[in-house]
């Protein structure tokens, strides 16, 4: 009588010739085949990471040269803007390595790029709206979304699962 519990590969291990199951599938468990696919992909995707942080470096290199050609305020604030938003590519990526080296997403690293991007939309709309200044709506949301934030971020770090 056949278990139902017993796995594929340990089938037909009495059994001879074309019918028993291969050698590799006695030998490698589906695991370590799975864990051994996930840090090949990993590998590629940080590689992949590297290439797409090289890339956007470059283009916000490249955008500083709207500096020059508008020596207003808009150029000035295109090129902060620019690397603002360059700074928090960098912080969601290193949370994405992150979570490829503990295999499980921190809330911490994550609301750190929520946060620099909150503060990346603070700076352009002060930027922006130099002459007249953004409305207190506007600031108060601003407020609110970081304090919360802020407040998440903090309990995130106090109470971690493994304390």
């Amino acid at each position: 009588m056949e278990q139902i519990n017993e796995p594929v590969w340990q089938k037909n291990r009495d059994q001879e010739g074309p019918a028993r199951t291969g050698r590799i599938l006695e030998t490698i468990h589906p695991r370590a085949i799975f864990f051994k696919t996930q840090e090949v992909m990993v590998n590629i995707m940080t590689v992949y990471i590297i290439v797409v942080l090289a890339a956007g470096l470059g283009k916000t290199l490249l955008d500083a040269r709207h500096l020059l050609h508008m020596m207003d305020g808009e150029g000035f604030t295109f090129v902060v803007a620019e690397i603002l938003s360059f700074l928090v590519m960098l912080e969601l990526f290193r949370g994405f390595v992150d979570f490829f080296s503990t295999r499980r997403i921190r809330l911490h690293t994550m609301m750190d790029p929520a946060i620099l991007f909150v503060v990346r939309e603070v700076m352009i709309t002060l930027y922006r709206d130099e002459a007249k200044g953004p409305s207190w709506e506007v600031l108060t949301g601003f407020a609110l979304l970081l304090v919360s934030l802020g407040v998440i971020r903090t309990l995130a770090v106090r109470y971690t699962p493994g304390s």
